[in-house]
């Protein structure tokens, strides 16, 4: 009796608890299953986005970090692991480490005297009941040393936290309710910070809609994890272990149901059977038209989706997307309030133990600029004045590098009025200014921060940081790249690798074809899951527009931009004269164009004719090597639209060409028009011809080339001197001729 006493409070509880996260309850099944298994998860200060580890002082006290709690896990228990080194000559017995989850005090550990000037760890035990959603984990360091004014800047109160320190969460699953209301949980959390990676199940006979299809789902699931991005593993069957998505046409079916039971376009989500707490997300059709279908249903109209299944009537993709209008992008037609680029209330406050504020600004890559030309801010801020001028003030940075900065006011008779007759708490002052970003500092993904330093008068002769002070930047202020034209010279690598550019100028891939060879195998169908999902997370939106062709003769191309993947030796397409390719790849041999500096130099003693494109210089190399590509150069179906091509000599070095646009370090080394990848290393060269894509306006072209050579100043000016002479002479002459005949 007391037994099942015990456990009815169990369920209570449990039950309680998921109501209270306002998550679904796990709820009971009749069926047998496997008992529920502890899921360790262990997470370094790296990965929580402290590579470096974290240096807290007197001044710089604590520092946050964010652990999400995945809807369909309760946290059992949690420990925190600190690499620590802190010097010697502190107050050991009024120094602490404190530690609090979502502002709740969940440990506490004192400073050793005989630990001090060593590096150690300090382990601190976590309430695991203070986990919700979304756990902000804050280490504060509080110390101290034997002195009458305790200095916040003193090199005695420094504490190095490294970054291998870990923070362990242990937990056990939940069973969701089957409710697509959920979506695009549990299959993607918002809440779990790491890589999304997630089985599908394709139909067994597969089709250019139904691949098709099976893209427009990874670049959603793609834009959903942004940041984390996301990685696709092909399945023949179900995980009984993994959340699984499955594309059918009637082949693979949940038990106890068959073909005949698919209505139309649907979807339906249910239990694992061996394990009730794993979801299975089935995306159905009786046929290719349907299953797509299907897929638009859930990508477009998920946000009303409810119940365990669903029949999808109807979908409407909307009007067509403008260019540059990807969600992931700043508006760059018009200025752009700061409201409009946070990502939570309060991002833009600060206060002495948070003294920076900043915003993420993704930009087009082909935003031109040139010298002179700065991109304005209206800046609205206000502070917590200080008493009298002193070394407040508010640096602004863009990637790092200090833009401008301001000293900080301190407060009026008219301030101090001001701020009665607007009730605020504290004496606070208002400022507005107006700036000018240079626009050379500018690139594709850019942090705008905003640094306050408080300083404030204390007792005797300390002067520290003061505590209450308070800032922020007003969300009206605003930001203005309108006067930016769309123009940059092509291909480039970097502005693919790094936002997918040219085909993310549409964000739903309407001017894009992508093209695999026919009957497709496993890896090449993998990697264009990836690369789909990766632009998902480049626009921020699914591709529903993309058009995808199967073949090994492709047509229907037309005038996009295309991009072509597969190993070498399944491309033979594009081994075609007027194909123009800056570097030519297969099992055996290579052939490359020479870079457009040496065409230079050997145009010092050849014609122009011999530099054409058709006869340029190649070098043919004859070697057995792996090796992987990323190729890009203009389409030979169409002016300024892009080809695009990622291949490799074998599956391997394929494999790690797709790869490479996934890894920010390798991403990093992607560039020019052709980058060659054998294992680690890569290498990129500038090859072959350019085009530019965009425009200039005739006026700006005229005032570039003029700044590019000024020489061209020295003509013009002497021609129009000569005009102006010409004219002027010839209006005196005839001037003088009416008065001779006048008289």
């Amino acid at each position: 009796m007391r037994h099942l006493l015990f456990s009815a409070f169990f369920l209570f509880c449990l039950t309680g608890y998921s109501q209270e996260r306002g998550e679904p309850a796990a709820v009971p099944t009749g069926q047998e299953t496997a008992p529920a298994v502890e899921r360790t998860r262990t997470l370094t200060f790296a990965q929580m986005g402290q590579p470096n580890g974290v240096r807290l002082s007197g001044i710089n006290r604590f520092v946050d970090l964010n652990s999400g709690i995945r809807l369909d896990e309760l946290v059992t228990r949690a420990s925190l692991s600190l690499r620590v080194l802190y010097p010697q000559g502190m107050r050991h017995d009024q120094s602490f480490v404190r530690v609090y989850v979502n502002n709740q005090l969940s440990g506490l550990s004192q400073l050793s005297v005989a630990r001090a000037g060593v590096p150690h760890t300090v382990e601190i035990e976590l309430d695991p009941l203070l986990f919700s959603d979304f756990a902000t984990i804050r280490v504060e360091y509080d110390g101290t040393y034997d002195s009458e004014c305790v200095d916040p800047g003193n090199p005695t109160l420094r504490f190095d936290i490294r970054p291998e320190s870990t923070l362990t969460i242990g937990s056990t699953p939940l069973n969701l309710v089957n409710d697509l209301a959920l979506l695009p949980a549990p299959f993607f959390d918002p809440r779990d910070n790491r890589k999304l990676r997630l089985p599908l199940v394709l139909p067994v006979e597969q089709t250019e809609a139904s691949m098709k299809a099976a893209g427009i789902l990874a670049s959603w699931m793609g834009a959903q994890a942004f940041y984390r991005q996301a990685e696709f593993e092909l399945l023949e069957t179900a995980s009984p272990t993994r959340h699984t998505i499955i594309l059918t046409k009637g082949k693979k079916m949940p038990e106890g149901m068959s073909e005949a039971d698919i209505e139309g376009p649907s979807l339906m989500i249910v239990s694992a059977k061996e394990n009730p707490w794993i979801k299975h997300l089935y995306v159905m059709g009786r046929s290719d038209e349907e299953l797509l279908q299907a897929v638009y249903g859930l990508v477009i109209e998920g946000q009303v989706l409810s119940g365990q299944k669903a029949l999808v009537k109807k979908v409407d993709l909307g009007a067509p997307r403008k260019p540059y209008d990807a969600p992931r992008y700043v508006p760059t037609n018009r200025p752009v309030r700061f409201a409009e680029l946070i990502d939570f209330p309060g991002q833009l406050e600060v206060s002495s133990d948070k003294p920076r504020a900043s915003v993420n600004l993704r930009l087009p890559p082909d935003l031109f600029s040139w010298a002179g030309r700065n991109i304005p801010m209206d800046l609205k801020y206000r502070y917590t004045a200080p008493s009298r001028w002193n070394d407040s003030l508010l640096n602004i940075e863009i990637n790092n590098s200090l833009i401008q900065s301001f000293r900080l006011a301190p407060r009026s008779e008219q301030v101090q009025n001001k701020i009665n007759i607007d009730l605020l708490g504290q004496a606070e002052l208002t400022s507005e200014e107006a700036l000018q970003i240079p626009a050379f500092r500018v690139g594709g993904n850019n942090e705008l921060a905003f640094a306050f330093g408080f300083m404030a008068e204390g007792g005797g002769s300390c002067t520290r940081v003061s505590q209450v002070a308070r800032g922020s930047i007003d969300p009206e202020s605003t930001l203005d790249f309108s006067n930016l034209p769309h123009y940059t010279r092509m291909p480039n690598l970097t502005a693919f690798a790094n936002g997918g550019y040219p085909f993310s100028i549409m964000a739903d891939l309407s001017d894009t074809a992508i093209v695999l060879p026919a009957n497709p195998t496993a890896l090449e169908i993998r990697s264009y899951l990836n690369v789909m999902g990766l632009f998902g997370q480049w626009t921020g939106l699914p591709a529903t527009r993309t058009t995808l062709i199967v073949s090994d003769k492709p047509e229907g191309i037309g005038t996009k931009n295309w991009l072509a993947m597969g190993t070498s030796d399944r491309l033979d397409w594009l081994n075609t004269a007027n194909m123009n390719l800056p570097m030519v790849l297969n099992a055996t041999e290579r052939s490359m164009g020479l870079p457009p500096a040496i065409q230079w130099l050997k145009g010092l003693w050849q014609s122009d004719t011999e530099l054409q494109p058709s006869d340029s210089a190649r070098a043919l190399i004859q070697t057995a090597g792996s090796l992987g590509a990323i190729v890009g150069f203009e389409s030979h179906l169409a002016p300024k639209k892009a080809g695009l091509v990622v291949t490799g000599t074998d599956q391997d070095s394929f494999e790690r060409a797709v790869a490479a646009l996934s890894d920010y370090g390798d991403v990093a080394k992607i560039k020019g028009s052709v980058s060659l990848i054998r294992g680690d290393d890569i290498q990129s060269y500038s090859l072959g011809e350019t085009y530019i894509s965009g425009a200039l306006p005739w006026w700006l072209r005229l005032r570039i080339a003029f700044s590019e050579y000024p020489a061209l100043i020295a003509v013009g000016g002497a021609l129009a001197g000569v005009i102006l002479a010409i004219l002027a002479f010839g209006w005196l002459s005839g001037r003088a001729s009416r008065r001779t005949k006048g008289n």
